[in-house]
């Protein structure tokens, strides 16, 4: 998907409409796979079950919620972009000692997120198992009578 498909690309709560991002071509003129990282992250953040996206901090950061409560915040005016997540402690510190590309989370509790850089290098099904794994914990967090999945959860 190029940045041009990106910018009204449908989600489960609406249309996702992504700043444009300076295009960086790599060798042989193709685009940088930065944007494609972000665009796969965006899409695996959407399908998680009752997400909603919002945009608290301004549109270069996309906010996905569940209940209300924050799951991921991903970067998108920057590339290759980031994403922050919540982690176990335990894990993240085993994550940031193991890869270049996560590091503590970035204005959030460095103890329980993660900010992990969409760089080709880290395994898509690496990526997807971290949002979901955040998506898990703060899920966890809910009152019981909003772990069901519903288009009731209360908004942002």
């Amino acid at each position: 998907m190029t940045g041009a498909d990106a910018a009204d690309s449908p989600t489960r709560t609406g249309t996702l409409h992504v700043p444009s991002v300076p295009s960086h071509s790599g060798p042989h003129g193709r685009q940088s796979a930065g944007t494609l990282d972000r665009e796969h992250a965006l899409a695996a953040c959407s399908r998680q079950d009752a997400a909603q996206l919002t945009y608290p901090f301004g549109e270069t950061t996309a906010v996905f919620k569940i209940g209300g409560k924050m799951f991921a915040a991903v970067s998108l005016g920057d590339l290759p972009g980031r994403i922050t997540l919540k982690c176990d402690p335990g894990y993240a510190a085993a994550l940031v000692d193991q890869y270049d590309g996560i590091v503590p989370g970035y204005h959030m509790n460095k103890r329980h997120w993660i900010t992990v850089a969409l760089h080709p290098s880290l395994p898509a099904t690496m990526l997807e198992d971290l949002i979901a794994d955040s998506y898990d914990l703060v899920r966890s967090t809910l009152p019981a009578r909003l772990r069901t999945f519903s288009e009731e959860l209360p908004g942002p």
